[in-house]
């Protein structure tokens, strides 16, 4: 598996491509998005599977590296890492096509396995779209409209698919399995970053209030002085 980490901090690049690389992944480095971009046009063959990518770089920074190659490659998975916790950057980031993000300072081991949740999902689509049309509801679990596929990562409301960063994705997974249960913030912060010790419970917060304006504010109960709850 190929992936492309872009990234101005020199620190950053060697951390996390020394990670990846233990884990067994192909490492393409670049210090910015130009470089990156350049790649990109004249490589012949092989493309890298996801793209890594620091928002606040020299020449071209991440939002325009972004809209340059998902114009190229919509379907290649895209990772924004942001220094700026500002929930603008997020948000514009995911609407301009990226996948899911992480703020700097980050959990290398989180950021592994948000790569290999997005390539999954993105290889079982391809590979699975018939069979998927085909299974229809029968492998997935639904609750008060929302339906969702833990083999592809994949949710729908309805008929329509959800926009959905992993966090989100694991956050109504566990909702839609535990419907009715009120949920701690502790259970869901342990389902949301299982590989990251490190997230407190605004950072869940500001997850929900997210999740809550994709699939409907009724749907997720504040229940207050312990957690939430998903109703029906």
């Amino acid at each position: 598996m190929r992936v492309a980490l872009v990234d101005d901090e020199k620190n950053v690049r060697l951390a996390v491509g020394t990670a990846l690389k233990k884990e067994g992944f192909e490492v393409l480095e670049f210090s910015n998005g130009q470089l990156a971009y350049d790649d990109l046009i004249s490589m012949e063959g092989t493309v890298p599977d996801i793209y890594v990518l620091d928002i606040m770089m020299p020449v071209m920074d991440g939002i325009m590296f972004l809209q340059k190659f998902k114009a190229i490659h919509p379907e290649i998975p895209a990772i924004f890492l942001t220094s700026r916790d500002e929930e603008f950057d997020k948000v514009l980031g995911l609407e301009l096509g990226a996948d899911d993000y992480l703020c700097k300072p980050f959990s290398v081991k989180e950021l592994i396995a948000r790569i290999k949740v997005l390539v999954r999902r993105y290889d079982f689509l391809k590979v699975n779209a018939t069979q998927m049309e085909d299974k229809g509801l029968k492998d997935r679990i639904a609750s008060n409209e929302i339906t969702v596929d833990s083999d592809s990562y994949t949710a729908f409301i309805g008929d329509r698919p959800l926009v959905l960063t992993v966090t989100e994705f694991r956050l109504i997974e566990l909702f839609v399995n535990r419907k009715g249960a009120v949920l701690t913030r502790e259970q869901l912060i342990n389902a949301a970053f299982p590989e990251d010790n490190f997230v407190n419970d605004r950072a869940i917060d500001c997850h929900i209030k997210r999740l809550r304006k994709k699939i409907g504010s009724e749907k997720i109960e504040t229940v207050y002085g312990l957690g939430y709850r998903f109703t029906e």
